[in-house]
């Protein structure tokens, strides 16, 4: 690989004063490790966590958007351990799941009143938080949902330490009663889907709970990482000891379960990505395999193939896979197995973040183009981690891009390559 000189446009962006106090502060007195994520929507937020406290500041201007302290039921307080964005109504919050001492809270924070509009307490420690919808009843928008979802308004997929999957009833259609997380609602987990939804929901919130649906009974494995995928209308639940499954939003079946090559090692992270125009109808879905702990850690990359039998484009533009026909690991990548610390020297590799960023072309409204299936035009994966080597003063991180349609590219036959740069070399000279 070349050296490159990074081309600096900007100076670095100090977080505001009053924000780092606060942080720091409990990172002294509670011994708890800040975490943190920038918004990769247009919101352009970024929000920091450490023990009870929550800052949210803008990732462009550095201003501080909004803060709250977390109470606890208890004198221990609580922490913050999951944060997603998530916006309802016009409005622009956060879904925040807090540990306490006896279990867990999920909660709903706004951030135009920096104030919690709904809390549910939650069976376990909570692991994982993934928005499925802001929406609810019979609305257009969550008509790829499974019937009995579409009655409740707002879900959320929630997932604990002893292997519950959850579909919370958010509950977004009242918002009137003042609530926090110290007068959490309790939740009334059904198991089984009933017939009648709309007549279970409307007793169940009367008595002021939540309704849920359990899609997953506890196993006794921890989840590590959810994630829903809208384009394929799955949710992906990688477990701790390295498998992972699909979830179809449209049946609540599962669809796949498997191991990942690394073996019994936690699924730490998931991203989507989507070549361009593939005739197959194939997808993409990285999966990070990692410890994240003490030394010796692991961080490996797996890209998983979805081929699925159809893809169409929807009334509202989005594009939908459906019929999922395998899933098959097709690449992996050790981003440790080149590192070969001294004798008595231990190393230690972290991974930071795993994103995927997509560009689409504009398309001209021609009438022929009404139902042509978008695909994006450009696709990266980007990887970033961290490796400590103890002794050698302060860690090194590195940056990994992969492009999916490069990478098909390059898997193209030397002889086809050859005749399809010299057909698009005729009419576009110089292109190619």
């Amino acid at each position: 690989m070349r050296d490159l000189t990074a081309q600096v446009t900007s100076s670095l962006l100090q977080f505001p004063e009053v924000t780092v106090e606060a942080l720091g502060e409990d990172e002294i007195t509670l011994d708890s490790a800040l975490c943190g994520k920038f918004s990769g929507g247009r919101s352009g937020l970024a929000w920091l966590a450490c023990g009870p406290q929550l800052e949210v500041v803008n990732s462009v201007t550095g201003e501080r958007l909004s803060a709250y302290r977390f109470s606890g039921v208890s004198e221990q307080p609580s922490t913050v351990r999951v944060v997603k964005e998530f916006s309802w109504h016009k409005r622009t919050g956060l879904l925040v799941g807090l540990e306490e001492a006896e279990g867990s809270v999920l909660c709903l924070y706004d951030l135009g009143i920096s104030r919690v509009v709904k809390a549910v307490v939650l069976p376990g420690r909570v692991t994982a938080i993934e928005p499925i919808s802001n929406d609810g009843g019979a609305s257009v928008s969550t008509r790829h949902l499974h019937q009995s979802l579409r009655w409740l308004f707002g879900v959320a997929a929630v997932a604990t330490d002893v292997g519950h999957v959850l579909l919370v009833d958010l509950c977004l259609d009242d918002l009137s009663c003042s609530q926090n997380e110290v007068e959490a609602s309790d939740l009334e987990v059904v198991t089984r889907i009933p017939a009648e939804v709309p007549q279970r929901r409307e007793a169940v919130t009367r008595e002021g709970r939540h309704l849920c649906f359990q899609l997953r009974s506890p196993s006794g494995t921890a989840i590590s990482t959810l994630c829903y995928i809208s384009r394929s209308n799955q949710l992906v639940v990688g477990f701790s000891d390295g498998y992972l499954s699909l979830w179809n939003m449209k049946t609540l079946k599962r669809e796949h379960h498997s191991q990942l090559e690394g073996g019994r090692i936690p699924v730490y992270a998931v991203t989507f990505q989507e070549p361009e125009n593939d005739p197959r109808n194939c997808c993409y879905l990285w999966a990070v395999q990692s410890t994240q702990q003490s030394e010796g850690d692991v961080v490996s990359l797996h890209l998983l193939q979805l081929a699925f039998g159809d893809r169409k484009r929807l009334a509202s533009g989005q594009v939908m896979y459906e019929g999922l026909e395998y899933c098959d690991e097709r690449y992996s990548l050790d981003l440790t197995g080149g590192i070969f610390p001294l004798r008595g020297q231990t190393s230690n590799t972290k991974l930071l973040s795993c994103q995927t960023i997509e560009k689409f072309r504009n398309h001209a409204e021609r009438e022929d183009n009404v139902n042509e299936v978008i695909s994006p035009d450009t696709s990266v994966s980007i990887f970033s981690w961290q490796v400590n080597t103890y002794g050698q003063g302060k860690p090194s991180t590195y940056l990994g891009v992969f492009d999916i349609n490069r990478w098909y590219h390059a898997q193209m036959p030397d002889s086809l390559r050859w005749v399809l740069t010299k057909w698009f070399q005729y009419p576009y000279k110089g292109l190619i």
